[in-house]
């Protein structure tokens, strides 16, 4: 059964409270043994053993609690019911309603009323008034000095019984529906709080709240990082000194956080600055105050890193170039066939050596500029990957003697090794693209000796397929290696930096990656390009 802690937590000081008023009823037995209460007590003997049990339960009640979690309400029912009876029989011991143990009995019962349901309390109620009746009944009847005004005492109590029972539990249950709905509040306020600061821990900008005295109460990880600050942010934000913790950017943020105070301390108001960086380039940054000095209220600080809005513009305006560069090269395809099919009918007709070379180099610059608007349509139109399976050594085989064949390369200088014969999980058409491309770029750099460029198709020991476009080259370089990927870098003056790029963007539209690896120096292929295609579980977009 489901019940509140709280209603746990009343059963369990009720529980240690009859222990203690049990031990108080007991005590009063050896008192009138040593004839101290003489006459205090109706029944002596009946008072002890009723004492002695009622203590004894009130005992076990309180040990056994935690046994019987799973039956509350049968708690709840065998102490109120031990209570009524044993408090009715010392009240009854002791002389009745005069011996003032009345009080004990309603105390009991409203206790009880505080943790049971609305039918229990009333029948607890019923019994405590059929108990306090029975015993002046029984008082008139045998003649102990009972009459008809004691009769209507216990009526009387009886009314009061209910009432306190009634009362007390409609009260408690109110309290208890209150005490739900402010556990449920807090559970979607803690909820709330997490996703809060989850989403504030993540934010690209530093996020750092002060109140109204300049404590900081807290900073999310990009604020520490902007403002250098590695270990316990100082208390507040006039602590800037030696050894308080602080970053190289909290004297800046205290003078910009004094400046909009004095200045009125506006909501939203902006501030920029610039701050030393770790490698000594300055960092710039706007500071925006979300809250304001009337208020008194907490003030948040958002700290914006200016590189990454520039960074953001940069992306805008490459896709807007991106746009407008595969507009311009599809407007140049169609002069660009024109000038070389004029240029191979000039040199048709020209006999003369020195106009021959002059169309040569026509025809070559032609060639290079169609290669350049090849790449850039290729970029721009990002065509649909299929979902194709490929044999590695006929694939392979047929785009060697290509690549021979339209760029004069040796033969002897590419070798193919297969160490494995799964098929390659690719598009056709976007691994041609990609192979070539790396296999210009290998025999760029390349030895002119038999093998210098190497296409393996492997699988690792972690089950992983991997196609390796390896050379005998030196290798790229750190600031290479940086660029690599990126789109019109390039280290040859007749090159469009765009090869490698392109390779990346394909092998991303069929869900594979590509990667540059550095061997040893004691390695014959040690720069190596690696193509991991994609696995069983990918879906092409």
């Amino acid at each position: 059964m489901n019940v509140a802690p709280s209603y746990w937590s009343s059963l369990r000081w009720l529980a240690a409270s009859r222990v203690a008023i049990a031990l108080v009823l007991f005590a009063f037995f050896p008192l009138h043994d040593t004839g101290q209460l003489s006459g205090g007590l109706g029944d002596p003997a009946l008072y002890g053993g009723a004492a002695l049990l009622y203590l004894l339960a009130a005992v076990l009640f309180l040990s056994t609690l935690d046994r019987f979690r799973a039956h509350f309400h049968a708690l709840v029912f065998a102490q109120a019911l031990t209570d009524i009876v044993s408090l009715s029989t010392l009240m009854y011991a002791a002389g009745g309603l005069k011996s003032g143990l009345l009080v004990l009995l309603i105390v009991a019962l409203a206790g009880s009323a505080i943790v049971a349901t609305r039918r229990m309390a009333a029948f607890f109620a019923a019994a405590a008034t059929l108990f306090v009746l029975g015993q002046e009944a029984w008082h008139m009847r045998g003649g102990a000095g009972g009459d008809a005004a004691s009769l209507m005492l216990a009526g009387l109590v009886g009314i009061g019984c209910f009432a306190a029972a009634m009362t007390v539990n409609w009260l408690a249950t109110r309290l208890h529906a209150q005490e739900r709905i402010a556990q449920m509040r807090a559970d979607d306020l803690r909820r709330q709080l997490a996703v809060t600061s989850r989403v504030v821990a993540e934010l690209a900008h530093g996020v750092m709240i002060v109140d109204a005295a300049g404590a900081v109460r807290a900073m999310n990880p990009a604020a520490r990082a902007l403002l250098g600050i590695a270990t316990q942010a100082p208390a507040t934000l006039a602590q800037a000194g030696e050894g308080s913790g602080a970053g190289r950017g909290w004297a800046a943020l205290r003078d910009a956080h004094a400046r909009w105070r004095g200045s009125g301390g506006a909501k939203g108001a902006e501030s920029d600055l610039e701050l030393a960086g770790a490698d000594g380039r300055a960092t710039r940054v706007r500071l925006r105050f979300l809250g304001a000095v009337a208020t008194g209220e907490d003030t948040i600080v958002m700290i914006e890193d200016q590189r990454l809005v520039e960074d953001r513009a940069q992306q805008l305006k490459l896709a807007s170039m991106g746009r407008l560069s595969a507009s311009i090269a599809h407007e140049i395809r169609n002069p660009l066939g024109a000038i070389r099919h004029a240029n191979g009918l000039l040199a048709e007709r020209i006999a003369d050596p020195s106009l021959e070379r002059l169309t040569r180099i026509v025809e070559s610059n032609t060639v290079r500029i169609d290669r350049i608007v090849e790449d850039v349509l290729s970029i721009a139109r990002r065509e649909r990957s299929a979902d194709e399976s490929i044999e590695p050594r006929p694939f392979l085989d047929r785009l060697v003697d290509e690549f021979v064949s339209t760029s004069g390369a040796e033969r002897a200088r590419i070798g193919v090794r297969l160490a494995t014969a799964q098929p390659i999980r690719f598009d056709s058409n976007h691994l041609r693209q990609v192979l070539l491309n790396l296999l210009a770029n290998a025999l760029r750099y390349a030895s002119t000796s038999a093998d210098a460029v190497r296409i393996e198709w492997r699988e690792r020991g972690d089950r992983r397929l991997e196609l390796r476009v390896a050379d005998d080259g030196p290798g790229l370089t750190d600031e290479m290696r940086e660029h690599a990927f990126e789109p019109f870098y390039t280290t040859e003056s007749r090159g469009t930096g765009l090869g490698l790029y392109l390779a990346r963007e394909l092998c991303h539209a069929s869900g594979a990656t590509i990667r540059y690896e550095t061997g040893s120096p004691s390695q014959r292929w040690r720069s190596v390009f690696v193509v991991e295609p994609r696995n069983e579980a990918f879906a092409p977009e």
